[in-house]
């Protein structure tokens, strides 16, 4: 794994409001996606109150993105990259696309063989999403959705263009055929807040497509846009090829539950927080111990450690946070499972967990099927 530390151009009292109050409103978020995801495996599809459910998940996920949009303009967030099959990496982000009315047909092409980058894996998937989200709100009738991914040698004269060396890439197209862009309009969809259509469309002003170009940039590659008016818009991320495949990140999932029998020691400042862990771990068969802060994780972890099999941390807490936590945690039982539960995309205090040998992370908010793999995950290491 690779690590990269952005430069932090906003001032500290800012990015200090905006952590907080991220961090605040994705604690709120985990609690409410974790019984409602309690509530969804509760009852059948058939269930009058199943598809509320459906969409009370959907605003939280929503509330997730304005979150790690308030990061990102404090840009208090870190890269944590892996070698990732862009190939797997689409398909997982196509197949929680929601069509639903939107009359939008769906094509996606994915190259035959791995696509191998060295990236960030949550950054690229909100890449694509903020791509995916433009498409289709540029076809408001209806049209055609086509996602496609190749790789491409990119040389000399048209690397020059791009502002790239020349090498092999992943160019990852998204196309719609919607209502396409004047040059006016092209020459400004990158600007914060910008909207072509502030009155009809306010939902389009944002920084979703502001910080999909940071983010590739920041991944050594270019975004690339084509748009003609009442015909369509493609949208090409370009990202230098890997040429090993070596510790591939993104492993296939089922989407079902997976049970475990362990001893769990879930540890959180927040009291809403503890509550829905405690039930989703006894929901998945593991018997749970609490604690409100990481003094009391030592403290419990020093009297139970024998028969506590996984400890998952808090990022943010007073007095100790997770990595002082983790560290004297890690004094006691040098081989301890620790798995780290956080609201940001991996700061730095988080980075140096994993270089210290914790065994994984899960960003807030999760769902229940997410959290069940993700522990059964660590506990197998």
């Amino acid at each position: 794994m690779e690590h990269i530390q952005l430069k932090s151009e906003a001032p500290d009292a800012v990015e200090a409001l905006a952590g907080g109050i991220a961090h605040d409103f994705n604690n709120l978020l985990a609690a409410i996606k974790g019984r409602a995801s309690l509530m969804m495996n509760s009852i059948k599809p058939s269930d009058p109150l199943y598809h509320h459910i459906i969409e009370i998940i959907r605003c939280i996920d929503k509330g997730s993105e304005i979150a790690t949009q308030l990061l990102g303009f404090a840009k208090v967030d870190d890269y944590y990259t892996a070698a990732i099959d862009v190939n797997r990496l689409v398909r997982r982000t196509v197949e929680h696309l929601d069509l639903n009315g939107k009359r939008v047909v769906l094509d996606v092409d994915l190259d035959s063989k791995p696509l191998i980058i060295e990236a960030d894996p949550d950054k690229i998937t909100q890449v694509l999403m903020s791509l995916i989200d433009n498409a289709l709100q540029a076809m408001p009738k209806g049209g055609k959705l086509s996602v496609v991914t190749e790789s491409a040698a990119i040389l000399n004269g048209t690397a020059d263009a791009y502002g790239l060396s020349s090498g092999l890439f992943v160019r990852i197209s998204i196309t719609d055929t919607g209502i396409g862009m004047e040059k006016t309009v092209l020459d400004k969809i990158f600007t914060p807040f910008y909207s072509a259509d502030h009155e009809r469309h306010p939902e389009k002003k944002g920084l979703g497509l502001t910080f999909a170009r940071e983010i590739v940039q920041n991944h050594s590659g270019v975004i690339d846009v084509w748009s003609s008016p009442h015909i369509g818009s493609s949208f090409s991320v370009i990202l230098p090829l890997k040429e090993t495949s070596d510790n591939l990140d993104l492993p296939s999932k089922e989407e079902k539950l997976v049970m475990g029998n362990e001893s769990v020691l879930l540890v959180d400042d927040e009291e809403r927080i503890l509550t829905v862990g405690r039930e989703i771990c006894k929901a998945l068969g593991y018997s749970v111990i609490t604690a409100a802060s990481g003094k009391e994780a030592v403290k419990i972890y020093k009297k139970d450690k024998k028969k506590i099999n996984l400890v998952i941390l808090d990022m943010i807490m007073p007095e100790m946070n997770g990595l002082e936590t983790f560290l004297k945690l890690k004094k006691i039982n040098p081989d301890i499972k620790v798995l780290l539960s956080t609201g940001y995309s991996i700061d730095e205090k988080a980075q140096e967990m994993l270089r210290q040998g914790c065994r994984g992370y899960i960003l807030k908010p999760y769902s229940v099927i997410d959290f069940s793999h993700k522990l059964r995950e660590v506990l197998e290491i």
